[in-house]
C-alpha cells in the first residue's frame, strides 16, 4: 500500500522552483534525461496493495537515495536538506511546504525494498535511458575503485575472538540453556583465578578458551544435544576463523563478526575497514554504467573483466577505449582488452629487480618479439631463449627466458649494475610482454596522455 504522491502545486506552485532552481542545475538536467517511474514496476513485488501502513512512493524514495549519493549526505542530512533545500524539493516532486519522511525510512527502503538485485535492475534501466539519449556510447570509459567504510567497530584480535565466543554461547543458549550456563560458569571460574596479564597473555588465554569452547560444542553436536542449524554453524565458522587469523601470515583476516564479509583495505596511504566499490564510468558525461562491490582487500585488477562482461551482458557495450591506473595493469586484463579491440590507456607498474636491488630491471632491456631477441643496456644481443611457465601463470601461456653469455657479462663495464654472479644475466619475458609494450606505446602518444589525464573525472566521484 502506497501513500498518494505529493503535488508541487502549492500556493507558489512551480513559479518558485522556476525562479530559484536554475535551468542548468544538475537536478533539472537529470529530470530531463531520466524518467524514474519505472522503479514502481521493478519494486511492485515488495509492496502489498492492501495490507500494511501506507508506504512512501518508491520513486520518491529512489530520488532521495540518488540525492544522498550525489551530494554525499548521510541519511539524516539528506532528509534535513530535503526539508530546507528547494532544489531537493523540486527534484523530489514535493510542494514547497510538504513534509519529508523520517530518515529511518531510507535504510529500510535500501535494504528491504531495494536490495542488491533490485538496485542492479534500477541501474540498468537508468543506463538504458542514457543510451537512448546518446549520453552513453562506450567511446572512452574509465574504471577505478573507491573505499566504502563499514559500519563496524574496530577490535583487537583478542576482542574479536572474545566477541565470537560470546556469539557462540548466545546461540547455544537458544538451544540448550543448561549447556550454555555450564560453559559460562567455567569461564567465570577461570577468569576469577587468572591474574591481570599482558596483551600477549590475554590473547593466548582467549585462544585457549576458544579452542575449549569449540571442542565442547563439537562434542555436544556429536551426541545430538545441539542441532547444527545455520546460525550455530555460522558462529562456529567465525570463531574458527578468528582463531586461525592469529597466525602471522594469515590472509583475508576477519575484522568483525557483525559484518563478516568486511575486510581491511589499503589504497596508497589510506587504510579502512569495510568494502570497495568498483566503478565503470563514461568519460565524457561521467555517467556510471557499472558497479561491483567487494570486500576492501579485493584487488582492483580482478574486477576489470567482471565489470566489462556485466556491461556487455546488460547493454551490449564494449568500450572503444578504457582508462585506468596501474592497479589494473594485469597481463590478462590487457590481453582481454586487445581481444575486444579496446584501446588500453592503462599505466604500468615500474619494474624493479627484486633479487638484486639497484641493478637493471627488465625495462632497461629491449625485446624484439618478431625476431625473438633481447638487447641488454650494453648492446649485447641474446637469441638464446627457451619457454618457461612461471608460478601463477596458465600452463598454455609460457614466457621466454633469455640468457646472456658469461663471456660477455663478466667483462662488461656495466656488470655491477646488472648481475652479481658469474653465470651471466638471465631475463624472463612474460607471455603478456607484447600487451605491456603496446600499453607503454599508447601512453607515450598525445591521445594516451590526454586520456590518462582525464582519469581525474572518476576520482572526484
Amino acid at each position: 500500500m502506497l501513500k498518494p504522491k505529493s503535488a508541487q502545486g502549492s500556493f507558489f506552485g512551480s513559479y518558485l522552483y522556476d525562479r530559484i532552481v536554475p535551468v542548468d542545475h544538475l537536478l533539472r538536467q537529470i529530470n530531463q534525461v531520466v524518467d524514474f517511474s519505472f522503479v514502481r514496476q521493478i519494486l511492485e513485488d515488495r509492496y502489498h496493495p492492501d495490507l500494511g501502513r501506507p508506504a512512501e512512493d518508491p520513486e520518491f524514495m529512489l530520488r532521495l537515495c540518488l540525492l544522498q549519493y550525489i551530494y554525499g549526505d548521510s541519511d539524516r542530512q539528506v532528509v534535513e536538506n530535503a526539508r530546507l533545500n528547494l532544489a531537493y524539493k523540486y527534484f523530489l516532486g514535493l510542494a514547497v511546504d510538504a513534509e519529508v519522511p523520517d530518515y529511518t525510512s531510507l535504510s529500510y527502503f535500501r535494504i528491504q525494498r531495494l536490495g542488491e538485485e533490485k538496485f542492479r535492475s534500477v541501474l540498468e534501466q537508468i543506463v538504458w535511458q542514457c543510451i537512448d539519449k546518446g549520453l552513453v556510447n562506450g567511446k572512452r570509459q574509465i574504471i577505478d575503485s573507491t573505499p566504502v567504510m563499514g559500519n563496524i567497530s574496530s577490535r583487537s584480535l583478542t576482542g574479536l575472538v572474545r566477541k565470537c565466543r560470546e556469539n557462540v554461547l548466545k546461540t547455544v543458549a537458544k538451544q540448550d540453556s543448561g549447556v550454555a550456563q555450564e560453559l559460562e560458569l567455567k569461564e567465570l571460574q577461570n577468569a576469577a583465578q587468572s591474574q591481570p596479564a599482558s596483551a600477549e597473555e590475554e590473547l593466548r588465554k582467549e585462544i585457549e578458551a576458544a579452542g575449549q569452547l569449540l571442542d565442547v560444542v563439537t562434542a555436544e553436536l556429536e551426541v545430538k544435544k545441539l542441532v547444527p542449524n545455520e546460525e550455530l554453524k555460522k558462529d562456529l565458522e567465525l570463531l574458527e576463523k578468528a582463531v586461525a587469523d592469529r597466525e602471522e601470515h594469515a590472509k583475508d583476516k576477519l575484522i568483525s563478526p557483525v559484518d563478516p564479509d568486511a575486510r581491511m583495505g589499503k589504497k596508497t596511504s589510506k587504510v579502512w575497514p569495510g568494502y570497495k566499490a568498483h566503478v565503470l564510468m563514461e568519460e565524457e558525461t561521467e555517467i556510471i554504467t557499472g558497479v561491483e562491490t567487494t570486500p576492501a582487500n579485493a584487488t582492483d585488477g580482478s574486477q576489470l573483466q567482471v565489470l566489462l562482461k556485466e556491461q556487455d551482458r546488460a547493454h551490449a557495450i564494449t568500450p572503444q577505449e578504457l582508462t585506468a591506473d596501474k592497479a589494473y595493469d594485469w597481463g590478462e586484463n590487457l590481453e582481454s582488452l586487445a581481444g575486444h579491440q579496446t584501446i588500453a590507456n592503462i599505466a604500468l607498474s615500474k619494474q624493479v629487480n627484486r633479487r638484486n636491488s639497484g641493478c637493471f630491471s627488465i625495462d632497461e632491456f629491449l625485446y624484439d618479439p618478431q625476431k625473438f631477441k633481447l638487447t641488454c643496456p650494453a648492446g649485447h644481443v641474446s637469441t638464446n631463449c627457451y619457454s618457461e611457465v612461471l608460478n601463477g601463470y596458465p600452463p598454455d601461456k609460457p614466457g621466454l627466458a633469455f640468457r646472456f653469455r658469461p663471456t660477455w657479462c663478466n667483462v662488461c663495464p656495466l656488470k655491477p649494475k646488472c648481475v652479481k654472479n658469474r653465470q651471466g644475466r638471465r631475463i624472463y619475458i612474460s607471455y603478456y610482454e607484447p600487451y605491456f609494450r603496446k600499453a607503454r606505446e599508447r601512453l607515450a602518444t598525445e591521445e594516451g596522455k590526454e586520456a590518462y589525464r582525464n582519469r581525474y573525472k572518476i576520482e572526484h566521484r
